[in-house]
């Protein structure tokens, strides 16, 4: 004959709760893979800074050429021009490649990749002064700096 301290004890019992919490839960899914950017295709024409797969490369992200360029110039400190015809990116300035990947790498985690879920699935969206990222995926908020 069980008790009602039998009972109790069986039906909370830590590893039996465990594991039906695990049984519950639903099979993990691939891990999407990381995201990646385009390799970068810069020529330096005189003090000039050309990057040519540049609309390629924020398509990728999803973003608006104008926005992204605006982000590396502002960091960079240096005038240019987009070229929607070409979708290529002139900087008034000599760079390197490896600053503007870290540039971009930066772009990508603040303004790309959603906080919470870490997925790309993201949008920027003005509202008032905020810039807001808005996640596709998750939807998740998260206010970014200005851009």
């Amino acid at each position: 004959m069980s008790t009602n301290k039998d009972v109790a004890k069986l039906l909370y019992d830590y590893d039996y709760l465990l594991k039906r919490l695990y049984e519950r839960l639903p099979a993990k899914g691939t891990k999407a893979s990381r995201f990646e950017l385009p390799k970068l295709i810069v020529e330096r024409v005189g003090n000039k800074t050309i990057i040519r797969n540049f609309k390629q490369i924020t398509d990728v992200m999803r973003r608006d050429p104008r926005i992204v360029m605006r982000y590396l110039l502002r960091e960079l400190g240096a005038s240019g021009n987009y070229d929607e015809e070409n979708g290529m990116l002139t900087i008034n300035v000599k760079v390197s490649t490896a600053t503007l990947n870290n540039l971009l790498q930066r772009f990508v985690k603040t303004y790309v990749i959603c906080p919470t879920c870490g997925a790309p699935d993201t949008r920027l969206e003005k509202r008032g002064k905020t810039w807001v990222l808005v996640c596709e995926a998750c939807g998740a908020e998260q206010p970014v700096p200005p851009l």
